[in-house]
């Protein structure tokens, strides 16, 4: 007999719970289901308890977000994708997971899953790299959009407009706004803020580092699977890479 994945199913709706117990069931020869958990926190005691090979993921999770339950996962099985989202069907998923399905799930797309399983059998096991994934979905996310950083400085206020800026530099418990022009303006947001607020062109390249992707000049390799990103401004700056952010650089980019 050829080897089973055991396999548990994580989805805050029973139907939907029920409606993939029923697709499993045709393929009994392959997917063993051992568990069921209907939202994040029983999903990561089950999970690290039972050690699954695999696990189909609902993302829309009602206590926690999918990918902050998988970040806190000691045991770290395969992991199948379920969404009633479109938006989420992207190919940050086919990279980094078996696969991910759309609800409602039919029949035909389920077995080319099965297939995609089935050459993992005799495979090792797939290694996924959770925190690429999430930093994948929060760059996805749609973010509001702001045109200007507002900047204060003695009893004014400016605004840095985002069309000037080049990028942004975290150093020494500060975050200094840098434009195309070389004008440098201190904010006292952090980093993470301003990822949350920034648009789309605006890219985590490092931890120390956002940079406006629509400055980028040129692109080069460098060692250890990083990146010298050449920015278009007076003083001609260079970036490297973080190794962390490597994917995501290179998905946002199309590289």
């Amino acid at each position: 007999m050829s080897k089973r994945f055991k396999t548990i199913i994580v989805d805050d709706e029973y139907p939907a719970r029920l409606m993939m117990k029923e697709l499993i069931s045709k393929h009994l020869d392959l997917i063993e289901v051992i568990g069921e958990a209907e939202n994040g926190k029983s999903a990561i005691k089950l999970i690290n308890s039972l050690k699954p090979d695999l696990i189909f993921l609902d993302i829309q999770m009602p206590d926690m977000e999918a990918f902050t339950m998988l970040l806190k996962l000691n045991h770290k099985p395969m992991v199948v994708f379920t969404t009633a989202y479109e938006q989420y069907a992207i190919k940050a998923f086919e990279e980094h997971a078996v696969d991910y399905l759309l609800k409602p799930i039919e029949d035909a797309r389920f077995d080319k899953c099965i297939v995609k399983l089935r050459h993992f059998v005799n495979a090792t096991p797939q290694v996924i790299d959770f925190n690429s994934l999430k930093q994948f979905f929060d760059h996805l996310q749609p973010k509001k959009m702001i045109t200007a950083i507002p900047i204060k400085i003695k009893d004014k206020i400016i605004l840095v407009r985002l069309s000037k800026i080049s990028y942004l530099l975290a150093e020494q418990g500060y975050v200094i706004i840098y434009t195309d022009n070389g004008e440098k303006f201190l904010t006292e947001l952090t980093l993470s803020e301003l990822e949350d607020k920034l648009p789309s062109n605006f890219l985590r390249v490092q931890r120390s580092y956002i940079i406006n992707t629509e400055k980028i000049l040129e692109i080069n390799r460098y060692f250890n699977n990083r990146l010298i990103i050449l920015m278009n401004d007076s003083n001609d700056t260079k970036i490297i890479s973080g190794t962390t952010y490597i994917n995501q650089i290179r998905l946002a980019l199309d590289l």
